[in-house]
């Protein structure tokens, strides 16, 4: 018996999984539905349904909210997505209000071994906040409290961390920081998302820590987003790059071993694919500053070799490492 944690899921339309998956988490990457109370300047998501069952052919065990997109269409929206979990006897965690400690953590029994699973969104991804429904956010001290909480009454903890920078194929050095320090609290394992692309694996005092899984599931994306109040100002269009549609699948057996297998979503289907998984783990901030501006001006040849147009002034600064 096991249970596999899937990357990123953004499902406006029904898509095929063809791999041989019983109970599975995912992080569920946007709302399904919408209200007029818009996220203001930031790319939104949302879909018009879960078409969760009709994509996996039965459903996940729970899904993790704790994410930047949770609240793109306000509290009502969230509400009206939970309602719809609900009635599909999915589970949810890392969101909701105080009185249910945002729903972590999300108890699992896997064999005779019982699982405790928190879902935690880091600031910097900018995710939207609400007066009456909150998500759960990643402040290290919190997140060593609510470790020191359960890990007595459980046998194994597992962590799912929002956070990186997105595109970029290693974590930021404050993430090691953060990382270690769980792992040093109590926790067995960490699986992170929100890059985009599939970023480091490490293993840390025999405890495994995937910093970023991928996208196992995120179609193309063309829709309005930077809202201002009254309308959308903008509309963002991504193609989704191969880096975006390769994903990891972590694994954990009821005997508490964590394994994974890489796979690939293309053409609207979910396949077994291998690919290398990165290695590099950043060993101070200048390291890892040193390395990101690398990443992003490859990142902005391989858009522009895709994409020819015409830069303009902020191009050009970013490209050259100066500030725009």
């Amino acid at each position: 018996m096991r249970v596999d944690f899937l990357g990123d899921v953004f499902l406006d339309r029904v898509c095929k999984v063809d791999l041989p998956m019983d109970r599975f988490i995912f992080n569920f990457e946007h709302v399904a539905s919408s209200s007029d109370d818009i996220a203001h300047n930031k790319v939104i998501l949302s879909s018009d349904g879960l078409f969760i069952k009709e994509t996996f052919s039965h459903n996940p065990i729970a899904v993790s909210l704790a994410n930047n997109h949770t609240l793109d269409y306000g509290s009502e929206a969230l509400k009206e997505t939970i309602k719809l979990l609900e009635s599909e006897d999915i589970s949810y965690f890392g969101a909701g209000d105080t009185d249910s400690c945002l729903n972590n953590p999300y108890l699992l029994h896997l064999g005779e071994k019982k699982i405790a699973i928190l879902g935690y969104v880091c600031p910097s991804t900018h995710s939207a906040v609400s007066d009456d429904i909150a998500i759960a956010q990643l402040h290290l001290d919190s997140v060593i409290q609510d470790i020191r909480a359960i890990r007595d009454s459980v046998d194994f903890v597992v962590l799912q961390f929002h956070w990186g920078d997105e595109e970029i194929s290693f974590p930021k050095y404050s993430d090691v920081q953060i990382a270690h320090s769980c792992i040093d609290a109590g926790a067995d394992l960490i699986v992170g998302h929100h890059a985009h692309i599939v970023q480091s694996h490490e293993i840390y005092r025999d405890k495994h820590i995937y910093y970023g899984i991928g996208n196992f599931i995120f179609p193309d994306i063309n829709m309005g987003s930077m809202h201002d109040g009254t309308k959308f100002t903008k509309r963002f269009v991504k193609k989704q790059r191969r880096s975006n549609r390769e994903s990891m699948v972590v694994t954990l057996t009821s005997d508490l071993e964590v394994g994974h297998y890489t796979v690939k979503f293309q053409d609207g289907v979910v396949k077994k694919r291998d690919f290398v998984i990165p290695k590099w783990i950043p060993t101070s901030d200048q390291s890892y500053k040193k390395r990101v501006l690398r990443q992003r001006k490859i990142n902005m040849i391989r858009r522009f070799v895709e994409n020819p147009r015409v830069p303009n002034m902020t191009h050009v600064k970013r490209l050259l490492g100066v500030k725009a």
